[in-house]
């Protein structure tokens, strides 16, 4: 059965592969058909069969910040100071999105977003859902609060690009890759890495931060 499906198409679970992306990466309307059916916010965190969920918001390979806005179940270009955010570094080196039913709590030192992923494969659309196996975590501190980044596989085995079950098994080179992008993409932004840990620390974060 496959894993992946573009949130709109509620009623055709598991009838082929996901469309392609419109212009800019985020899904097209045939994609959006049912969305308020399938509005992330209301997805938990972990699918039936028990894996773990995720919501692709950017592409990777692309350089537009997308945030997912529940007002019109879409996911637009986010803007800075009434400008669109394109990064001015390297593109994004994964697919970017959230885990559905999480909420890093601002109470424990979260910065009150869902839990963010990067689901290492080729290029998905925004608006994609997939299960995937987290095999490490990212912790991040940015703004004094925590902004832990999951790492990823897609269990559609069709979509992997390498076939790993720790974070420390990943080729030479994709650990630094990550770590180096989020702390330089945004100039204006202080992040910083504070650890690298693998599956089982992934794994416990999902947890801790589940809130369905």
């Amino acid at each position: 059965m496959q894993r992946m499906l573009p949130l709109a198409i509620a009623a055709v679970i598991g009838c082929g592969p996901p469309s392609r992306p419109s212009q800019g990466g985020e899904a097209t309307a045939e994609q959006r058909t049912d969305t308020a059916l399938m509005d992330p916010k209301t997805i938990p965190a972990f699918s039936a069969s028990g894996h773990v969920n995720a919501v692709i918001e950017i592409p990777a390979g692309t350089s537009d910040k997308r945030e997912y806005d529940p007002a019109t179940l879409s996911f637009p270009i986010d803007e800075r100071n009434g400008v669109p955010r394109r990064i001015r570094f390297l593109p994004y080196p994964a697919n970017y999105g959230f885990i559905p039913g999480t909420l890093m709590d601002t109470a424990q030192g979260g910065d009150g977003d869902a839990l963010d992923v990067f689901v290492l494969c080729p290029a998905l659309p925004s608006g994609t859902l997939l299960e995937i196996e987290p095999i490490g975590i990212i912790e991040l501190i940015d703004d004094n609060e925590r902004d832990d980044k999951l790492v990823a596989l897609p269990v559609d085995r069709t979509l992997l690009t390498m076939d790993v079950d720790e974070m420390r098994e990943l080729p030479k080179g994709v650990e630094d890759i990550l770590t180096t992008w989020l702390t330089h993409y945004d100039p204006e932004d202080s992040a910083r890495v504070v650890g690298v840990k693998g599956r089982e620390a992934a794994m416990e974060a999902v947890r801790k931060w589940a809130v369905k």
